[in-house]
């Protein structure tokens, strides 16, 4: 549940900017994992041939986004209220899409692992804290999860936006800038690789496309999780705290006001996704695919570094691993601080806690944080696995399986918001439209693992 006292006021005079900041929020824990990890390892294999996944799926979900950012504002309900309302089956009063959907959140955590793995590579390999690299990566693993609780342990909301906002613009200029100088060395992109990437096809492998659609598709842009958090980040942000105080036609005029906040929020940091995702994944293109490098292992971050080495020259090293380090940070650091909302908010509404008592849902967060954290470095420390095929393949659940289940709930309570307010016919039939393609994929994926 969102902690109320951590709410920022947001004045009717103040301009749509000032309500910029959730999506932002988001856009830390998407900007990570997908981008700097499952993008370029996607493109060093198939290069430009999945570029229209690429763009797909950093703009597939945004009514999706408007649409339970929608519902919630105007309701006044987190989500797991909000997803009470589907049919079917309920526990305590919780509707079964929520409770399976928190029953699988373990699992979706995966990328989490895998960034911790990657990170913790990338630290050994500027400093060293062990003979072995294994023993030295196992140590930076557990100080970093160390450090990112310490970084939660104050809980607020104000101050992790502004960390989040760094960290992604840092990562983000350095990526633009990349692509923009790689047309000036003999990496140099053509116009007929871009167009040999919009033709739809998935490349001589059709298999193991397939597994790279359903995991691009589930880990760029806003993936599932991500569609489950927003809601907390718009009420903390103070989205919808004074449509308490209007009746009416001025209800409905600050109603209305506050979608349009909505819609700029979403569209903004979709804008800036896309525009980061595509220009890594053609960087990943024009440098790992051509020279037939595989980043992998736990110096899969260096391996990549190599877009940045062959754009810059070998003096932007550092300045990559820095980009890295804070956006893979900012992405762990959200999944934690959003996770500790989303079980704060299912004992709410199973009845173990007062959801309304904001000291309550505090110190819910204080414990399920540290927790959530402790099970990441565990399961770092016995998977021992490559983090690149962690972090895929958690995304390859979150493309097959938790996104079908959110869209199913999305699209259930969009056609049951306020009728005033409610989305227009246009934006249902994109709804509907998004749904498809989101349970074609989930298809996709459902008929890979049959296959083995």
């Amino acid at each position: 549940m969102p902690d109320k006292s951590t709410q920022t006021p947001i004045g009717p005079g103040q301009s749509l900017w000032a309500t910029v900041g959730p999506s932002i929020v988001v856009l830390g824990s998407v900007i990570g994992a997908g981008e700097l990890i499952n993008t370029p390892v996607q493109a060093a294999k198939f290069g430009f041939i999945l570029l229209w996944v690429v763009l797909l799926a950093c703009v597939l979900r945004i009514i999706l986004q408007v649409e339970i950012g929608r519902h919630c504002l105007i309701h006044r309900r987190t989500t797991i209220q909000a997803l009470n309302a589907c049919p079917g089956p309920k526990w305590r009063g919780t509707s079964w899409v929520g409770l399976l959907y928190m029953g699988i959140y373990a699992l979706l955590l995966m990328p989490s692992i895998g960034m911790i793995g990657a990170l913790a590579g990338l630290c050994h390999s500027l400093w060293p804290l062990a003979a072995t690299e294994t023993t030295s990566a196992n140590i930076w693993a557990t100080l970093l999860v160390v450090a990112t609780w310490a970084v939660l342990s104050g809980g607020v909301y104000k101050h992790l936006e502004l960390v989040i906002i760094a960290m992604v613009a840092t990562f983000s200029v350095t990526t633009i800038l990349a692509l923009v100088l790689l047309q000036g060395t003999p990496f140099a992109i053509n116009f007929s690789e871009i167009l040999s990437g919009l033709t739809f096809s998935r490349g001589p492998s059709a298999d193991g496309a397939n597994y790279a659609i359903v995991a691009l598709i589930g880990g760029l842009g806003v993936t599932a999780n991500e569609l489950f958090m927003y809601p907390y980040w718009i009420q903390e942000k103070g989205y919808g705290a004074d449509l308490v105080d209007h009746q009416g036609d001025a209800w409905m005029a600050v109603a209305r006001r506050w979608i349009r906040s909505l819609w700029f929020d979403i569209g903004l940091a979709t804008v800036l996704a896309t525009v980061v995702t595509v220009a890594f994944f053609l960087l990943g293109c024009a440098v790992l695919h051509r020279q037939n490098v595989e980043p992998t292992g736990l110096n899969v971050i260096r391996s990549i570094g190599q877009v940045y080495v062959d754009t810059y020259g070998p003096w932007s090293l550092k300045f990559y691993y820095a980009g890295a380090f804070c956006t893979l940070a900012s992405t762990v650091l959200v999944a934690v601080a959003a996770s500790g909302r989303m079980v704060s908010d299912l004992l709410g509404s199973l009845g173990f806690i007062d959801r309304d008592n904001a000291a309550v849902a505090r110190r819910v967060h204080q414990i399920a944080q540290p927790l959530w954290l402790l099970a990441i470095l565990v399961a770092y420390l016995v998977l021992q696995a490559p983090p690149e095929k962690i972090v895929i393949f958690g995304q390859f659940l979150s493309g097959g399986f938790a996104m079908p289940l959110i869209t199913f709930g999305i699209c259930w309570i969009a056609f049951r918001t306020d009728r005033r307010v409610r989305m227009s016919r246009v934006t249902a039939a994109l709804l509907l439209f998004t749904s498809a393609i989101v349970f074609a994929v989930a298809a996709l994926g459902v008929w890979h693992t049959v296959r083995g």
